[in-house]
């Protein structure tokens, strides 16, 4: 990484990628995993922040720090070093961060497409069963129909017995 200048330019565009990432990845996410990446965002935020000020207060010490000579003394560079640092491990949390979101949105458009299935099979089974509760209902009436049917015939056998049994006993 160059000077401080530089790395507070790519601290600055951390931080707004942080914020887009926050912005659309969050609310896309599937629910369980909402409050986790909103936890870490807020956290690489609070992170990105105290880098950028302690940044700016080191840019300002960096530019008033300088010997008669030019030079930076060594425990102002080292310094500068150990926040560049900071600042590559924050952006390496970004990061992965957008990789967990953008693998979040993938499983989450999976989730839904499977629900979407799963939606159809229940509905086709709901069809499905009305349509047998239907033909069901249909053949109590028809099974209904012939018993009926049944009844009559024997009553009518019975009555038609009957009169050939006094027809036969008054020859």
């Amino acid at each position: 990484m160059g000077s401080p200048v530089v790395a507070l330019g790519q601290l600055d565009d951390s931080v707004r990628r942080l914020s887009h990432l926050n912005s659309e990845s969050v609310d896309r996410a599937a629910v369980s995993l909402r409050p986790k990446m909103s936890y870490r965002l807020r956290e690489c935020q609070a992170e990105l922040a105290e880098l950028k000020i302690s940044f700016v207060a080191e840019e300002d010490s960096y530019k008033c720090g300088m010997n008669s000579s030019g030079t930076i003394p060594d425990d102002k560079r080292r310094q500068v070093l150990l926040n560049q640092g900071a600042v590559e491990r924050s952006r390496a949390a970004l990061t992965r961060t957008e990789q967990i979101a953008v693998e979040t949105e993938t499983l989450g458009n999976e989730i839904t497409g499977e629900l979407g299935n799963q939606r159809e099979k229940i509905t086709r089974t709901r069809d499905l069963l009305e349509q047998t509760d239907s033909t069901l209902e249909k053949s109590r009436r028809t099974l209904l129909n012939m018993g009926r049917r049944a009844i009559t015939n024997k009553i009518a056998l019975v009555v038609i017995i009957v009169l050939e049994l006094r027809r036969g006993g008054d020859r």
